[in-house]
């Protein structure tokens, strides 16, 4: 790095550093006089955990950075395994700070000098048994997986940037948001607010560090800046429902330490803004150019200054106290942590709770599907209105009535689950958003083909088959082999039959990921039985009706269990149930009518679907003139356009397609059908006519199409 850029680094860290000192000061995080008589950590402690948290701030934002343009630059790049490696050196950093952290956070809570703490070793394992502590434990951990997964070259370059991400979020959940009155809702804002920050900050670093002389920098940018608008929405829009729930009244904005630093930060996300607008009008799309690509520079190193001054206002806020009575309206539940409504069949519908982290994880795939159809030129509507109906369906159970009440009662968790677990994956699957991706990029497009067959196919040299992406034969067979039919039950049997349930109910973060987890599981069961987007490999009838028949009878199962088997997560719930709410027993009768009624309704249309198909003919292939298959090609590949897409051969084999809502049969189907037929009769040496053998019996001609011939 040149002297230039280092004093840039330097400058940049150093005006964070001088911003923190002075917030601290104003809004009273740190030179606070001690009380006598009371024991004290000293101002070691007192100074030294503030700037302590900015140093870990700091690495951590540029490890994942630094791994994101990793996977931003071409494959080929050396300067993307130089950002591997850097990653990997700012992960170690990260963990220095988490332990440097972990005991000055243990000097402030005994309270207790350093120097005296140092002496005890013995009190060091106090630290275990603090959340804050034990989540700068859980970092270091993870920061040691990130710097390993660095120095792996077969491992897929997206797996540090999400091991460092997943690193972020522990302090979160138990920082200074813990305290607020609506935690749950408090907590998701600040986990909405670090990672795309994180990804924001760290991105234009690197890019600014490692591309800035290299050739592959208009490939980088471009990217990167549509991830960093993405970023800029995520940030303001967290920031602000943070400061609702922490500040009482509007006035607290200019009335109180909190609020002022608070409208501080807003001044500097302002001006980064502007940074922004200015980057997309005048260097993005010309960075090729030199003197543009000084113009980048120049800017870029501007806000990345202004970056490092509102993270020191932001580890300032974090230290400063809101104003009294700033609780976002408090909450009443001890155990909840958020205020519950009394029970009413409308307060499923009608109750709502702004979780940033929802909003954002459900406007992301809204806005890409809106942009990607404005691409493609005559999407069918119906896999449009399937793919918002399942977001809808999604933002209803999560953000609503169903979301509030689903750690407290039995049936609005069976209603979300089931919800999230079988409908939500079956919309979004019909919606084809694999197929779109495919349509609305090409090799000139800022992110490549994604979607394409080529990206799909996984063929030799491809990135995907390198990294073992999605697009390639081993990851398709690991996700959607024999694996699914029997991990399905299983997940179900170990939520509801062990004490998973329970521990899930009693946190907001470990309730999401649950629920996030199972919308996984069915979007992949999903994607199998529906067929509306390519799959890794061809899937026979059987395979999807046995998939099926999996499906249905685990949930079947699991409405058996709750009738006739033991309370489920009883002293929970029994503590939990707001006024209103029906007795234990009944609610679990009703969650076990929840898992009988609507996964069968909902995958009903499917079987009947799969069940409607029947085998063009009942013989063997090898019963079948060459004449007869041609014959009966021609006809599959230009007729039959408004019949089930999910087509079976005589032989039980099915294209990669099932249900399309659109009600057209795509050219890759016919493609793969014909293709198909081809390789199963290309090692048969006969001619048109010739009677094809069967176990040394000699038949009579088939006809394409009809009964097979007696004998």
């Amino acid at each position: 790095m040149a002297v230039s850029a280092r004093l840039y680094a330097v400058l940049a860290v150093g005006s964070g550093v001088l911003v923190l000192v002075a917030a601290l000061r104003f809004g009273g995080g740190a030179g606070a006089p001690p009380i006598a008589g009371l024991p004290a950590a000293g101002p070691l402690t007192d100074w030294g955990l503030p700037l302590a948290r900015f140093a870990h701030e700091l690495c951590a934002v540029a490890c994942v950075g630094t791994a994101l343009a990793a996977v931003l630059a071409p494959a080929a790049s050396p300067e993307s395994a130089r950002c591997l490696r850097a990653a990997g050196w700012w992960a170690l950093g990260w963990a220095f700070a988490s332990l440097l952290g972990y005991v000055l956070t243990l000097s402030s809570f005994i309270p207790m000098p350093v120097a005296d703490l140092l002496a005890a070793p013995g009190l060091l394992s106090f630290g275990t048994d603090l959340p804050q502590t034990r989540a700068l434990l859980v970092v270091t951990a993870m920061t040691f997986v990130v710097a390993v997964a660095t120095m792996a070259p077969r491992l897929p370059r997206w797996v540090p940037v999400a091991v460092a991400v997943c690193g972020l979020l522990p302090p979160a959940y138990v920082g200074h948001a813990a305290s607020a009155g609506d935690h749950d809702l408090a907590v998701s804002a600040l986990m909405a607010h670090l990672v795309p920050m994180a990804l924001w900050v760290g991105g234009l670093g690197a890019v600014l560090v490692y591309f800035r002389r290299s050739g592959d920098l208009p490939v980088v940018l471009p990217r990167f800046s549509t991830i960093a608008l993405c970023c800029f929405a995520a940030v303001a829009f967290s920031g602000a429902v943070s400061g609702w729930v922490r500040l009482n009244a509007l006035s607290d904005l200019w009335q109180s330490p909190y609020g002022l630093l608070l409208m501080a930060k807003v001044a500097a996300l302002a001006v980064l803004g502007w940074f922004g607008w200015v980057h997309r009008r005048r260097t993005v799309t010309g960075v090729a150019d030199r003197g543009v690509r000084r113009t980048f520079v120049r800017l870029a190193a501007g806000e990345l200054g202004v970056m490092a001054v509102a993270m020191g206002l932001g580890v300032g806020l974090a230290r400063t106290p809101p104003p009294p009575g700033g609780e976002g309206g408090g909450h009443a539940h001890p155990l909840l942590e958020y205020t519950l409504a009394p029970f009413s069949p409308g307060a499923l519908i009608g109750e709502a709770r702004l979780d940033a982290l929802v909003v954002l994880l459900l406007a992301l795939p809204a806005a890409v599907y809106t942009l990607a159809v404005r691409r493609v030129r005559a999407w069918p509507y119906g896999r449009t209105i399937a793919w918002y109906a399942g977001l809808g369906l999604a933002a209803l159970v999560l953000l609503g009535g169903v979301g509030g009440y689903a750690r407290a009662m039995l049936p609005a968790q069976a209603l979300q689950h089931v919800a999230l677990a079988v409908v939500v994956p079956l919309l979004l699957c019909l919606g084809a958003p694999l197929t779109l991706a495919g349509r609305a990029t090409s090799p000139a497009s800022r992110f490549g083909t994604l979607g394409s067959p080529e990206s799909r196919s996984g063929a030799l040299g491809s990135p995907e088959s390198r990294s073992g992406g999605v697009g390639s034969p081993a990851f398709g067979r690991r996700l959607t082999g024999p694996v699914l039919l029997a991990a399905y039950p299983l997940l179900f049997l170990l939520l509801y039959g062990t004490d998973w349930l329970a521990w899930s109910l009693t946190g907001y973060a470990q309730h999401l990921v649950t629920e996030l987890f199972f919308l996984g599981v069915g979007l992949v069961t999903s994607w199998v039985l529906t067929g509306a987007d390519p799959l890794p490999r061809p899937f026979a009838r059987g395979e999807r009706v046995r998939l099926l028949a999996v499906v249905a009878g685990t949930h079947v199962a699991v409405g058996a269990y709750l009738i006739l088997g033991p309370p489920v997560a009883a002293d929970w719930l029994v503590r939990t149930a707001p006024p209103g709410a029906p007795d234990l027993l009944t609610g679990q009768r009703a969650a076990a009518a929840v898992f009988l009624i609507v996964p069968l309704l909902t995958l009903a249309p499917l079987a009947l679907r799969l069940g409607r198909r029947r085998p063009a003919a009942r013989w063997h292939w090898s019963h079948v003139r060459v004449a007869d298959v041609s014959a009966d090609v021609s006809t599959d590949t230009g007729a039959d356009t408004g019949a089930d897409t999910g087509a079976d051969t005589g032989a039980d084999m099915s294209t990669d397609t099932g249900i399309d809502v659109s009600g057209e049969k795509s050219t890759d189907v016919s493609a793969g059908r014909e293709q198909g037929r081809a390789v199963r009769d290309a090692p048969v040496p006969v001619t048109d006519g010739a009677l094809l053998l069967d176990r040394g019996r000699r038949r009579p001609p088939a006809p394409a199409h009809g009964r097979r011939p007696p004998g």
